[in-house]
């Protein structure tokens, strides 16, 4: 199976804090692999941003508040991108990387330079906090996952990410009620760019069906069918089926059988339906031990 360039520009959003940070040794490994440029891409946010549009903190402005507040924002910029390429300097390849930097909704920018480059994916932090962290996705995220209809890589947690080494396992979650096969296509290019190991793994709800032995023969035809699907589209991968909920099962699969280094999955913006599985992916995002690509 040949293996075209996946990725010509990827996008890398950054508020240069240590979670943003710590995914640049990532986005450098992934763009070489896939002969990608990087665009390191930051936003000095609408004053409104930093204190709601719902809270009144001043007066109307005057002209020669609003040339200051101008001025200010200018001056945000030059420092943002002269922290861009402090951080393009250490990480990043200058022939095959250039920075970028605009004011405006942090969201809508990323959304509409991804539009502009065109991006075909986005690598950002998922910047989850506190004790409930598993299952928070930042307002930001959720939004640019929401928005884009290109692919997007997330990181875990920051204290679950690792250094960038190769993905060797790769696992790729899929709707036991179906998926559109260039989901599979596009999660076996990738794990070749590694020459790793794909893994087709689905789950099943607990409530689709009762009993140890009516569970165990419905896993058993659906292991069948998804294997012959991947054999009919000349895909190497190994297929487990698992009952539980999404999230758990990919988390258990990815964590503890297969060593995971990247999960892929859907988020309904390939030509053809998601299934149910789409209404899972922040599920999936929020609770990986890895980071996850959704196209």
């Amino acid at each position: 199976m040949s293996t075209p360039q996946l990725f010509h520009n990827i996008l890398y959003p950054t508020d240069f804090s240590k979670p943003s940070e710590a995914i640049a040794g990532h986005v450098a490994g992934l763009a070489k692999a896939s002969g990608a440029r990087v665009c390191l891409f930051s936003v000095v946010p609408h004053f409104i941003d930093f204190h709601g549009a719902s809270e009144c903190y001043f007066s109307p402005v005057s002209e020669g508040g609003i040339i200051t507040l101008e001025t200010t924002r200018k001056g945000l910029e030059v420092e943002c991108k002269q922290q861009l390429e402090i951080l393009r300097k250490r990480y990043f390849n200058p022939e095959t990387s250039h920075v970028s930097v605009t004011s405006g909704g942090v969201a809508e920018e990323i959304v509409e330079r991804a539009k502009e480059l065109p991006a075909g994916l986005i690598m950002m932090s998922t910047r989850g906090h506190g004790p409930m962290r598993r299952f928070l996705i930042g307002s930001v995220a959720a939004k640019v996952l929401h928005d884009v209809k290109c692919a997007v890589w997330t990181d875990p947690h920051p204290a679950e990410l690792e250094p960038f080494r190769p993905y060797r396992h790769v696992v790729l979650a899929v709707d036991y009620l179906g998926w559109p096969p260039e989901l599979l296509l596009r999660a076996a290019r990738i794990a070749e760019l590694f020459n790793g190991q794909l893994t087709v793994l689905s789950a099943i709800p607990p409530h689709y069906c009762t009993g140890g032995e009516a569970t165990g023969k419905h896993r058993r035809e659906m292991v069948k069918a998804i294997e012959h699907r991947i054999a009919a589209m000349d895909v190497s991968a190994r297929v487990l089926v698992m009952e539980g909920t999404p999230g758990a099962v990919v988390r258990h699969v990815a964590e503890e059988i297969e060593r995971a280094e990247l999960i892929i999955t859907g988020r309904g913006h390939l030509d053809e339906s998601m299934g149910h599985l789409r209404t899972h992916a922040y599920e999936i995002i929020a609770n990986a031990p890895c980071p996850v690509i959704s196209l």
